[in-house]
């Protein structure tokens, strides 16, 4: 499987999955890695109540069972970059809601390492 799944620099997904976690827990967010300030983002950690610390914690967790494949950017100024795309299931509860009950939430995780610094970046993080 990890053959198939093999991306075009030759990494397999657990290729990834380890390539991320040393990442995390050998870097320094802000400079090694860092998750994107996009729109679908931020709108995502207003909805939920999920700290930094909880976001960094969940990308920890990510294993090849959350992995779904990889893919070349569809954005412009990166049509050589390859993402690769988790889907992770946690329970939050909605931010702004008082005693909201805690809801099953599927997370859209992409990331990508930015040529040719080697820079983590999460691309999306949101339902």
């Amino acid at each position: 499987m990890a053959a198939i799944l093999a991306d075009p620099d030759g990494y397999s997904p657990s290729d990834i999955i380890k390539r991320l976690h040393t990442c995390i827990d050998s870097g320094t967010y802000g400079l090694d890695y860092i998750i994107d300030c996009r729109d679908k983002n931020e709108e995502f950690f207003q909805e939920y109540i999920i700290s930094e610390n909880d976001r960094i914690e969940i990308l920890k967790k990510l294993s090849i069972e959350h992995y779904v494949r990889w893919e070349y950017s569809n954005n412009p100024r990166y049509p050589n970059d390859i993402v690769h795309i988790f889907l992770y299931s946690t329970h939050l509860r909605q931010r702004g809601v008082e005693d909201a009950p805690e809801r099953l939430v599927r997370i859209y995780i992409k990331v990508t390492w930015a040529k040719p610094v080697g820079v983590l970046i999460v691309i999306s993080f949101h339902d």
